[in-house]
């Protein structure tokens, strides 16, 4: 009896700490899952874990208790609180804004980078086209013309700058009837995910070609 109303003051604090640990595992559920379901699993216990930790708190300082245990009881109210309220705003925060945004945003920027490269190129070929009548030979012509940069030839995964990422996949420019099918230029770097290497068209969308 004694150990257990020793150890009591104690509680309110050790349940706050529980209800806010469990964030860790919560935050994984939500990575893994994006649902709201399975995070409910992880969330309700903890919320719950946290309003006891606050009524106990508070009912051991109606007894007005001093020293350690009004401490204690002042801590695990503070505690059960702050666990409450991250769990109540905090969560569904992340589940309805941060986590859609964060899904929004490219997850392979370099690759996506690798694509708006590819569309300006096909805006200086047709460019080139238009002033030449013709394609050129290759994107290095381009280049040499002043119609592009040299650093656009280089991808920005590509470490060595011995070779164009990029290389034209005709000859002549396709009727304008076929700019929406017939790609033009292909990228050299290979996706590290798939394998697949990017390529674009006259209309200036972007594919992908399989390994």
């Amino acid at each position: 009896m004694n150990l257990a109303r020793k150890f009591f003051p104690t509680l309110p604090f050790i349940l706050g700490l529980l209800s806010l640990a469990l964030f860790v595992p919560g935050i994984a559920v939500m990575e893994r899952t994006r649902a709201w379901m399975p995070t409910m699993q992880v969330a309700l216990p903890a919320v719950f874990l946290g309003f006891v930790s606050l009524i106990m708190g508070v009912l051991l300082l109606k007894k007005k208790p001093s020293g350690k245990e009004y401490g204690l009881a002042v801590t695990g109210s503070i505690t059960g609180g702050l666990a409450i309220i991250f769990w109540v705003v905090m969560v569904p925060m992340m589940m309805v804004f941060a986590l859609p945004a964060r899904d929004a945003d490219p997850e392979q920027p370099l690759v996506e980078q690798s694509g708006e490269q590819m569309k300006i190129w096909v805006r200086h070929i047709k460019t080139f086209y238009r002033d030449k009548a013709r394609l050129p030979v290759k994107l290095e012509e381009l280049v040499v013309e002043g119609y592009a940069p040299e650093s656009l030839l280089y991808d920005a995964r590509q470490t060595r700058k011995d070779s164009p990422s990029y290389r034209l996949m005709v000859r002549e420019m396709p009727p304008e009837s076929a700019w929406a099918t017939t790609p033009i230029l292909e990228g050299r770097i290979p996706n590290p995910r798939d394998g697949t290497r990017l390529i674009a068209y006259p209309d200036e969308r972007l594919g992908v070609i399989q390994p």
